[in-house]
């Protein structure tokens, strides 16, 4: 299963985004409240192909005086993407979600051969998936343009910290820079917790289990990713995300945050 989940995630984020001048940008952060700062993001629309059995409209992020909620139905469901490129740093967030079988939220960054020809795909996850349960499923993922697909995925179950994602909003992110990725989450108690670390290959010749090679190591300004999606129930989509049973769904974020190294 975990060799199809990698599959399915080659063909989930083949995401289309409008080419732009890249300029790493700097510090943001964004309580969200009424409403997302127009000037920092852009709401999608269209759809992504199998599996996602939904098409992303912007009517579905609904604004509150505290927050925003990315909505989903049948076919239809929401992200946001950051106009700007953001560079080696923290991407941390608040979110909570509903119980939802077969959906995914997710806070990750993104950039590929659509924002600049010959770019590879890199790929930095947190998500979370009512099917698996209360884990957040972390991931890095490579592809090089006509290259193999590659993917280190990780489940992390968040009792252990005192946390659970359909009754707690939970403070998380990770931390990216040249040789290690640190994923992080505050605890019951409001201690920041590792959850996770990757590093990238020292050269030494041995790769240990939570190193990547050093040709696949994010590099490039990437994009600052929210969505919240539904799979379409194919052979594909129960693998990941699993069974959709045609509910609505919900999540809350509270706010997102940058912080340049």
């Amino acid at each position: 299963m975990k060799h199809s989940r990698k599959f399915i995630a080659m063909l989930v984020v083949s995401i289309p985004l409008v080419l732009t001048a890249e300029v790493q940008a700097n510090y943001f952060k964004d309580d969200l409240s009424w409403g997302f700062n127009s000037g920092l993001w852009q709401a999608r629309t269209g759809g992504n192909g199998a599996p996602f059995g939904c098409t992303f409209s912007p009517d579905l992020i609904v604004p509150s005086s505290h927050g925003i909620t990315l909505a989903l139905n049948v076919g239809q469901c929401a992200e946001l993407q950051s106009k700007s490129f953001y560079g080696f740093g923290k991407v941390q967030g608040a979110l909570k979600t509903g119980s939802t079988k077969g959906t995914v939220s997710s806070i990750f960054t993104y950039t590929s051969w659509w924002d600049a020809p010959g770019r590879s795909w890199q790929e930095i996850d947190i998500e979370f998936l009512p099917s698996l349960g209360n884990v957040v499923h972390t991931n890095l993922i490579y592809q090089a343009v006509n290259g193999p697909y590659q993917s280190w995925e990780q489940d992390i179950d968040l009792t252990q910290y005192g946390l659970n994602i359909q009754q707690n909003l939970l403070t998380l992110g990770f931390d990216w820079n040249a040789s290690q990725i640190r994923w992080y989450v505050y605890d019951a108690q409001g201690q920041e917790q590792t959850i996770r670390t990757l590093y990238k290959d020292n050269g030494d010749g041995h790769f240990a289990a939570n190193e990547i090679p050093a040709h696949a190591w994010p590099v490039d300004v990437t994009r600052i990713m929210l969505n919240h999606w539904h799979g379409d129930n194919s052979e594909q989509g129960y693998y990941f995300p699993g069974q959709y049973s045609q509910q609505s769904g919900w999540a809350y974020y509270d706010f997102i945050e940058y912080i340049p190294h």
